[in-house]
């Protein structure tokens, strides 16, 4: 959070700045942009759509090799060629078949002028990915007409055919494929032993990509199959396969997925999960990225849940009274704990 902005924004267009106004806050006095976090994350995605929409391939094409090659992440640690990949997902838009048509040909157009790209396959393979999932709905399984789940089939074949294949050459091989690759074999149903498979030959070829261990996390879960307990285990074993820079930050983030979008669990009542272990990944985190303000409130708003108000009330003094609120699912749960902590 050191980047200060000009007052230069002030003489743009009405439209522009309502839009830029969403990836900034000003605290201290300070105009400050948000370079992490979901904030940060939606700001990639957008600019992403904007050149996919301009048919702007070529710059696609160098924006996607800068972060693959360069590992370029956010100050959270995130990698930013996640987002970059998920800015091509179908699933959650409000596009009809028509639409989503005249997107898929638009990513046949790419792959055309660019028949090599890698990175042209990886979009349209997680187009058809998520296309599939918008066939089935987000319905029940027993809902799901039939039709509805041969079209999920057929999209998911074509998503696996894009990105199934090792290049020739290893060093033009992305990480954004092994993550396409796992998200597909959840869709089709890949047995343990073949998706563990996979699994191993993604961290082989990059160790640090948190997008695999999430994954995993996700098909493990009793809801898809895994046993109680399972991925519990699994977030501590993930610490002994990223680098050691990152200390106990996989276990932290593993678990703060759980609880946020999977809600696995709702608090340090339950014996399976360790908020002392929760605790140290984050200042492991804290010290592998030290200028996430994500992380930050993040950190703060566990301590809260997990009743550590001595933890709570040092990190709300570095927060200050401007929250970053999606950390916190909301501004009027960061001023309850607030509260609870003894913050004026």
């Amino acid at each position: 959070m050191r980047e200060y902005l000009s007052t230069g924004w002030k003489n743009l267009p009405l439209i522009f700045v309502m839009i830029f106004m969403s990836f900034i806050i000003v605290r201290n006095g300070f105009t400050i942009e948000i370079l992490d976090g979901p904030i940060a994350q939606k700001k990639i995605e957008r600019e992403v759509q904007l050149l996919f929409e301009q048919e702007k391939f070529d710059e696609l094409e160098k924006m996607a090799n800068e972060f693959r090659i360069n590992k370029t992440k956010f100050p959270d640690g995130v990698w930013k060629l996640t987002y970059f990949y998920m800015s091509f997902d179908l699933f959650e838009t409000n596009k009809n078949d028509v639409q989503c048509n005249e997107y898929i040909r638009n990513l046949e157009k790419w792959m055309s002028k660019h028949p090599n790209s890698i990175t042209a396959k990886i979009a349209a393979g997680n187009a058809w990915l998520t296309y599939a999932w918008k066939a089935r709905g987000g319905d029940y399984a027993n809902t799901v007409a039939e039709q509805g789940w041969k079209l999920m089939h057929d999209r998911l074949e074509k998503a696996y055919q894009l990105v199934k294949d090792n290049p020739l050459e290893p060093l033009m091989d992305c990480q954004g494929r092994y993550h396409a690759l796992m998200r597909i074999a959840m869709g089709q149903g890949w047995d343990r032993e073949k998706f563990d498979a996979l699994f191993r030959e993604a961290v082989s070829f990059e160790p640090g990509f948190y997008s695999y261990y999430m994954v995993k996390a996700h098909y493990i879960m009793p809801r898809w199959g895994g046993f109680k307990g399972e991925w519990q285990q699994f977030a501590e074993d993930a610490v002994k396969m990223t680098p050691e820079s990152e200390g106990m930050g996989m276990y932290t983030r593993i678990l703060r997925s759980m609880w946020g979008y999977n809600k696995e669990f709702k608090d340090f009542n339950d014996p399976s999960v360790s908020w002392v272990k929760m605790k140290q990944g984050f200042l492991d985190m804290e010290k592998a990225y030290p200028d996430s303000f994500y992380n930050l409130n993040s950190f703060c708003l566990f301590a809260c849940i997990a009743g550590d108000k001595e933890t709570a009330k040092s990190l709300f003094k570095k927060i200050g009274k401007i929250p970053y609120t999606e950390a916190w699912y909301g501004r009027s749960n960061f001023e309850k704990w607030r509260r609870w902590a003894g913050i004026e």
